[in-house]
Formats: structure tokens, sequence, C-alpha cells
């Protein structure tokens, strides 16, 4: 006899039992106990052991021994070892072994079963509790007169019950009046034909509070209260921990196992597995990983071992039926049990609060948490994943855009929403399929607003989306009074081209009812698709470019150095034509190559002085733009749906938040307008008056002679534009009023302005 170590493969006759051969093993369940009443009986918190090459010949009940001192065990009146009877259960196939004629039938069992169970009864349960399911060998006399079987019953028969002599002569003494007399049944029903006596004796209009949907028929912790049960404090405590239920929502964070913990499934005990070696710093792994067990062991060397197997009939999961708690290995950064899966569960909370989370702060974090970190490709996925679960499938979300454009219109009357795809070859299949193209939307209250509260100047730009489909998002966003962002309307895009500049301006011009574009001003950068489309939509419009990109191209073009760039902003911030000639003089003097670069653009699209004055505005850049990017930042990484309402809630809560500020606000004028007006009081402080013509009566009146003299000597001509400083409107130029726009209501900012300069 030998015993089996750890991860050893069982000899060659067990793995054949075909072979005659008079060895054998036992596998010995020890280290727990038995519990439970009724059918409920099992035995919990075991261990196994296997002891190979014994042999019928010299099999005998002092090798039982010997394999109980080996485990460390010894026989001290309540310890007591059982044999399960090959094909039987715990709760019908107990032998109980003691001597040397206990065992004849084990022998005999042997030549065809190569592996033999032996339970070991710590605690005496079965004898002092649960007689009723111990059985004895059918050789073995038995102590009471019963009929012999028939020849069906003695061939499938081969167990009888054992009962003690001292408890068939109380059982047999009816008159007796001892009262320490216990009886001990395990049938607690009718039996079978007393149900006409039971039904004639029951009265049924006593609710006994049995009904059947109270019944239950598991234990639960209440069992362990009954005191017939006679176990020791140290017994039942130990009992009432060792079907303890593992809780994913606490334990999962920092595992830890005990014999007889059930999960609730394979899947959640893998789990639990792939924490604990991550926590612990050991590397878990799995010998045997199926649906119905899991054997997982340390490095080699390592004490540590965790079984488990699947009880349907008892739990209802998984159960651990034997573990090792304690690690004598050196332990190891199992980085590559750290998973995106594991990642994105994990950190899951920190995504929601912080979706911009980068990797290096995400690396950080698991670092904080782990003490180690995975490769730099498992937090990006982690990454994904967990947006993926905040904001959808993509894929998905693109099929949505047709219902969630008509649930807008419908749900916001006077939103627009358009929606346009291409017909495309698909290889795999021979048919054609319709992708995406082109969307326009914009929202009725950012419309209305903008026409009856903001000047006619739009500002039109493009960013890309970030997510795996990519596109162009083109935008036109306007200037409220206060000289903030106010968006109008957006629009999606494949690329950033002339044609889909056109597409995006067209739509916008008919949202807007916009029918003579000459009021309006439109900044953007100098593209040349964006240049063309907007000289076909918006003929009439002044169209302004925004310095920046202007100096971006002139150092792309070679004409680098602060002086240059100096000179160039000196040029585009001139409010008079005689400053702005000087300034074109002082860069001719830096760079005549310079200057004749910039003297190829037309000044009325990036200079001051020829701006036109009736949008009342003198914008040099595109920041509103730029702002309103940044502003959707977030929104431009996520899932195209996502993305529409994210802008939708932005808008939302921007337009609420200005409206309780504007409420607060003191007197007519704006914060930003006021602080402008305020830096030029400030200025005028430092400025003196000067006459603009000579106050002495006859000295003006004789120069009003000397001009009418010219006139009429032909000098100058009646239509001849002549200086009178004395005159101030002719000294400020101005441009002539643009048309009227019919379309335009009376209460719009446009209307008004037009009337106000008429």
């Amino acid at each position: 006899m030998r015993y089996r170590e750890h991860k050893e493969d069982p000899p060659p006759y067990v793995l054949f039992p075909g072979e005659d051969s008079s060895l054998f093993t036992v596998e010995v369940v020890h280290n727990g106990f038995f519990c439970g009443l009724r059918d409920n009986l099992c035995y919990v918190d075991q261990s196994y052991a296997h002891f190979d090459n014994c042999t019928s010949d010299t099999w005998s009940i002092s090798w039982i021994n010997e394999i109980l001192r080996m485990l460390g065990y010894e026989r001290d009146g309540r310890l007591h070892v059982y044999w399960l009877l090959p094909g039987k259960d715990i709760k019908n196939g107990l032998v109980l072994i003691e001597k040397q004629s206990d065992i004849r039938d084990m022998i005999n069992a042997s030549k065809s079963e190569k592996t033999l169970v032996l339970f070991v009864d710590h605690t005496n349960f079965l004898k002092g509790l649960r007689e009723d399911v111990i059985v004895r060998p059918r050789n073995a006399p038995s102590p009471v007169e019963r009929s012999a079987p028939s020849a069906a019953e003695a061939s499938t028969s081969s167990t009888v019950l054992v009962v003690e002599k001292e408890t068939m002569q109380n059982i047999q003494s009816d008159d007796s009046d001892s009262d320490d007399f216990e009886f001990y049944d395990s049938d607690f029903d009718a039996e079978d034909g007393d149900d006409d006596i039971f039904a004639d004796n029951v009265d049924k209009s006593v609710n006994d509070n049995n009904d059947k949907e109270l019944c239950d028929e598991h234990e639960d912790e209440d069992a362990l209260e009954d005191d017939d049960l006679n176990l020791r404090e140290e017994d039942r405590k130990h009992l009432k921990k060792k079907f303890t239920a593992f809780n994913p929502e606490i334990d999962m964070d920092n595992p830890s196992f005990k014999r007889g913990m059930k999960f609730s499934g394979v899947d959640e005990l893998r789990k639990a597995l792939t924490t604990y070696s991550i926590r612990n710093r050991v590397k878990i792994k799995k010998l045997k990983n199926d649906k119905r067990r899991i054997q997982a062991v340390c490095a080699p060397g390592c004490p540590w071992m965790l079984k488990a197997s699947n009880d349907k009939r008892r739990t209802g999961g998984f159960v651990i039926t034997a573990y090792e708690g304690t690690h004598k290995c050196e332990g190891s950064f199992p980085v590559k049990s750290i998973t995106s899966k594991i990642l994105t569960e994990k950190f899951m909370h920190e995504f929601r609060d912080n979706q911009k989370l980068d990797l290096k702060s995400f690396a950080a974090k698991v670092l904080r948490e782990y003490k180690m970190c995975p490769e730099r490709w498992k937090l990006s996925r982690a990454r994904k994943d967990a947006l993926l679960q905040i904001h959808g499938d993509e894929e998905g979300q693109f099929r949505l855009l047709m219902d969630y454009g008509q649930e807008l219109r419908r749900s916001n009357p006077g939103s627009k929403f358009f929606l346009t795809t291409n017909s495309v070859n698909d290889p795999q299949s021979p048919d054609y399929k319709e992708h995406l193209a082109t969307v326009y939307w914009s929202y009725d209250a950012c419309k209305r607003g903008f026409l009856a509260g903001c000047r006619p100047f739009i500002c039109i730009d493009g960013c890309h989306i970030k997510t795996k489909y990519k596109g162009v998002l083109l935008t036109a966003v306007g200037i409220d009074p206060n000289d903030c962002i106010y968006p109008v309307a957006f629009g999606l895009a494949e690329v950033e081209c002339t044609s889909s500049w056109e597409w995006f301006l067209t739509n916008l011009r008919d949202d807007l009812n916009i029918s003579n574009t000459s009021p309006w001003t439109i900044m953007s950068d100098k593209q040349k698709g964006l240049i063309n489309a907007v000289q076909k939509v918006f003929p009439d419009a002044e169209h302004r470019f925004c310095v920046r990109h202007i100096i971006q191209n002139f150092q792309r073009a070679g004409h680098r150095g602060e002086t240059l760039k100096n000179d160039i902003w000196a040029i585009a911030r001139s409010t008079s034509v005689p400053k702005w000639h000087r300034s074109m003089e002082k860069l001719k003097v830096d760079s005549e190559t310079t200057y004749a670069w910039i003297e190829e653009l037309a000044p009325n699209t990036w200079v001051k002085a020829f701006f036109s004055d009736f949008p009342k505005c003198d914008m040099l850049l595109n920041n509103h733009s730029e702002v309103f990017n940044s502003y959707i930042l977030e929104a431009r990484e996520m899932s195209f749906l996502s993305m529409l309402e994210t802008i939708f809630y932005k808008l939302l809560q921007r337009n609420e938040t200005k409206e309780r500020e504007a409420k607060k606000w003191p007197g007519r004028i704006f914060p930003k307008i006021k602080k402008k007006l305020d830096k030029f009081i400030e200025w005028s402080n430092e400025c003196s008056v000067s006459p603009a013509a000579d106050h002495n009566k006859k000295g003006h009146e004789k120069y009003l002679e000397s001009i009418a003299e010219q006139i009429q000597n032909n000098i100058v001509g009646e239509d001849d534009e002549i200086d009178i400083p004395s005159i101030v409107e002719h000294v400020i130029p101005h441009t002539p009023n643009p048309s009227m726009d019919p379309t335009q209501k009376q209460d719009s900012m446009v209307y008004r302005m037009q009337v106000e300069d008429g």
C-alpha cells in the first residue's frame, strides 16, 4: 500500500478495470462531518486521500487503522469508519467497519470495483443520531427474526438494517416506565395502504399551518437549534459556517475560500479564483476545469489546493468540497491574469464618472489597486469596452437613426433631421447596401433664439469624429448678444470638401429661411472648397477669414519670424484705410516677398478697416467655432446616436443656465459688452478734446464762401466729395444699407437692424 501524492495519476488497474487483479485503491473521505435530517444527509467540509496498491489477499482491519494513523487520526470511541457500498450513496449504502468480519464484503467487492470509498465519522453522528442509514453485510447475523426473502429480493437486496440490541430491547418493552426511552424513526409519512385511515381520522377544518406552499424540503439554519441533535457548541458553530454563500458584490473584491462555500455557478468560482490569484500574487493553475468540477492548485511544492463540484441536488450551485489555504510558494506577479474584462468590470464606475480618463491616469489607478500594471493595450481595450457598455453598440445605433429623426421631429416640432444614404456594392453579397452619407439636424429652439436675438453673423467649421467609422462634423455657430457661442445647426459628412459644404450651407440657408444673403456675414477658415461653397450658396454675404489660419498659411509659405507675424496682426487690426496703408508699408520694408504674398489677399476678408459695419461685429478669429468644437469634444468620441443625445443635453443645460444668469444681470447692457465699454471709457481718460474746425464765426463763414466760389467758377464740381472737418459724419465712412429681406419677420434681429440703419 502506498499513498498517492497530489496530482499523481491513478495506477493502471484503476484506469483499466477490466484486468483481473487483486490490487485495488482505497479513497478516504475525511476531515469533514455528517449532518442533515431525513433525506438531507450529507458529508461536508471534507478532504480526500488515496491509497493505491492495496491487495485483497492481505486486506484487514489493521490496514484501515494504519491509514487512519497516516492521516493523523486515532480511534477514540467517537471516530468510526464506514464503507460506501459500490453503486449506493450515503443515505442507503454505509457499512460500519469495526472488526475483521466487517470487511469480508469489501474484499469481495474489490475484485470488480477497483476504487473503494471509506468515510470517516469524527463526531459519532451516525451511530448516535442516524442509525437508520447504517447497513450491514448480508452475511452478518440478523439481530431480529424476519421471514426469508424471495428469490427476486435476494438477487437485488444486499443489505439489511443494523439495529443495536439495546434499542431492540427498548422497542419490545412496551410496558416499560423508563423515562430515558428514545425512539428514532426515519419515516415520518403514512405507510402505503393507510391513506383511508388517515382520511378518516383527520379533521379537515383544523388548520395546523402546514400548507404545502409554506413547507421547505431543505433544512435551514433553524435546524441547528434542535436540542435533539446534542451537538457540541464548537460543532454547532462549525456547522453554521459550512454553507456560507459567496456574495459576489462584496466578496469578489478580495475573495477568501472555505470548505462548504457555495457559488451560484462555475463562472462565478472561476472569476473568484482569478481575483484571488491577482490579490494574493500567486499563480493558480486549474487541473480540472469543466462544468461539473474544478480542481485548482498553486505552484509545485505549495500545499494550497481547492476542489469544487456541482451540487444541484442539495445547494443548486457549486460547492467547495476540499480546500487547503496555506501557501508556501514564493509568489509571483500574475499580470496575465489581469485581463481587459476584469479591468472593465472593476473600473466601470471610474469611467462613468470621468469618460475622459486617459491611459496614464488609468494605469496609475490600476497600479494602486493591484500593485502591478498590465500592458498598455489591455488598458486601452478595457477603456474601450467600458465606454462601449456606457454608450452602446455603434453599428446598432446607426440602425436607429431613422427612428431617432422621426421621434425628434414628432416631439420637437420645427426641428429638422435629414438623412441621406448611398448604395454601395457589397463584395460578399450580390445586392447593394445602403450606407450612411450625410445627416443634417437642427433644434427649433436654437433657430428661433438665433433669428430673434443674435446678429447676422455665422461661424462655420468642421471637426473630425473620433469613432470607428469616423466622419466630419460640420457646425454653424452664431454669436449671442453677450458675445458668447450660440449653436445653430449641425451636419455629418464623410469628408470635408466643396460638395459637402455646399450641401450643408444649402440646408442651413433653407432652414433659416434666408432668401437675401446680403445682410449676412460668414466667418470660416481659408479652405478652397469652403470658399467656393460660400460664394455659391451665400453669394451676396460678406465672407471673412480667420486671421490665425491666414498666419498658418503664411508660415507654410516660408514667411517666418516674429516680426513678420506682428506686421500681419497690425494690418488685420487696422481700423482705417490710412492706418492700413502705413502697416502695409512697414511690412514692405521688412520683407518685400511677404508684402507681395499679402497683397494678393482681398483686404475685405480679413482687415477691420474694410469690414461691413452692418453685423456690428469686427471679429478676426473663428474662435466661436473652435470653442464649440472643444465643448463637444467628449461627444465626438461617442457612438453617433450617443453623440446626438450628448450634444442635445449639453445645449439644453446651457440654454437653461444662460437664462438663469440673464435674469441676474443688472441693466440692459450685457456683462461682456459692458466690460468692453468700461475699457473704452478708461482709454478715453487719456484723450484730450481737440476742435475739428475754427469756431471763429467769421472765419467759418469765409471758409464756406470760398467753397461756394470754387463751385461757381467750376474749380470743383457739385458732386465732388469735399472734406469738411467740422462734419463728423464725413470723417466716418458709411456703407450703404443692404436691401431689405422680405422673408425676415419683423421681430427678427436682421429686420430691426435694417430698419434702424435705414
